[in-house]
């Protein structure tokens, strides 16, 4: 089997007690079937410690019990893990095991990276520059049995690489790049859906063209000058002094949400602080372009968060053939990061360093990534609710430059 990973993979290190959070607080941990079968097996005071925390599933695994403070009963006061110190580092469950890493199989290719959920791993990926560069290797696995078709997986991952360059060149504005990548994704799909794969080819060698790239770009240009003029009511694309409205709404709390890190209250107060702020002053568009006046070449962070989001997910439509939703979870996390961010620049005294852009991230990527139930209802969400339709997502990241 061929690894794939980032370039930057191999220079991450958990720091273990050293780390100013901890990944063992706050979700369950689920233990794999081999995992829990050693457990099973471990006598003693700290077998009967496994045992005493131990939920058992259907599936031979279980989860650990965590105790009143949402910590995994493991955890220590040092922020350290007993498991690790009692029975070695080859015994953890895949969980702690593989986190923050991510594994995308796809048939004889694995891809694997760094989720910026671990603090750490979002300094690596929010430091770098430029287009995502990956290392590959061969190692000793088999290749699973699977259904990807062959011919869909090459189109899709020439649309990836094509979303790479897109989101990277620094020829047009970033909110540009997003609408080409959004406009691109949206066509593959269509041809997706009625089973025209062979046409997906087409799209792709135009949006490979840079002369027609340079005329879409045009086009995304003159439909915001328009929506300018005309009422966002009978174009259904907010208007430029309304797209904070709808961007608040991406920070609203559901029924049953699952809130991994309580910090990330912090910050969804900070937003509805800002909200509060622009609508009595009607300042919004003035301190949106002070903030990213004030972030200069660090703005350059919203590329790499969108190398990040394009290697996780847009190759995984090999699975469920919905590229249009991976595109939209990018973008998604795009505006979210860019909103807070600008809350809590606001909040701090218009100050935001680099440490408070990797705080965030790792927030909402704990609370969108590492919680099944939100995902869940989050990607429903962004296939069936107005506010995140097609048109204003192309607006809002306009209007976000």
């Amino acid at each position: 089997m061929k690894l794939v990973t980032p370039k930057y993979y191999e220079e991450f290190k958990c720091i273990a007690g050293d780390c100013t959070d901890t990944c063992c607080a706050g979700w369950d941990v689920d233990v794999d079937k081999k995992a829990n079968d050693y457990y099973k097996s471990v006598e003693g005071a700290f077998g009967d410690r496994l045992k005493e925390v131990s939920i058992h599933d259907d599936e031979g695994g279980c989860t650990f019990r965590l105790t009143r403070d949402k910590r995994c009963p493991f955890l220590n006061s040092e922020n350290l893990c007993d498991l690790f110190t009692e029975l070695g580092e080859d015994k953890l469950c895949d969980t702690c095991a593989e986190f923050p890493r991510f594994i995308n199989n796809y048939g004889g290719v694995k891809e694997m990276g760094i989720a910026p959920s671990c603090i750490t791993a979002g300094e690596i990926i929010f430091a770098k520059r430029g287009m995502m560069e990956f290392s590959e290797s061969s190692i000793d696995e088999e290749v699973e049995p699977n259904d990807i078709d062959p011919f869909v997986y090459m189109l899709l991952r020439r649309a990836r690489s094509l979303s790479f360059k897109l989101i990277n060149d620094k020829d047009y504005k970033l909110g540009e790049r997003v609408a080409a990548f959004l406009g691109m994704n949206r066509d593959v799909q269509r041809l997706l859906d009625i089973q025209e794969d062979e046409q997906i080819g087409n799209v792709l060698k135009a949006y490979e063209d840079k002369e027609l790239v340079d005329n879409a770009i045009n086009t995304i240009r003159e439909r915001r000058r328009e929506t300018k003029k005309l009422s966002a009511r009978k174009l259904g694309i907010p208007a430029e002094a309304k797209y904070f409205e709808i961007i608040k709404h991406y920070f609203d709390a559901f029924e049953g949400m699952e809130v991994i890190n309580p910090d990330w209250y912090k910050v969804c107060e900070a937003v509805d602080n800002f909200y509060k702020e622009i609508k009595s002053s009607g300042k919004a568009i003035e301190l949106k372009n002070e903030f990213n006046e004030y972030m200069g070449e660090r703005l350059e962070e919203y590329e790499q968060l969108f190398n990040y989001t394009i290697f996780r997910y847009c190759l995984d439509a090999v699975n469920d053939y919905d590229l249009l939703l991976k595109a939209i979870i990018c973008i998604v996390w795009y505006i979210v990061l860019k909103m807070a961010g600008l809350a809590v620049w606001y909040e701090n005294g218009k100050e935001f360093d680099f440490d408070k852009q990797v705080d965030i991230a790792h927030l909402y990527s704990r609370q969108f990534e590492h919680s099944y139930s939100n995902f869940e209802v989050y990607n429903e969400k962004f296939v069936t609710e107005e506010i995140y339709s097609i048109a204003n997502l192309e607006a809002i990241c306009l209007m976000l430059d």
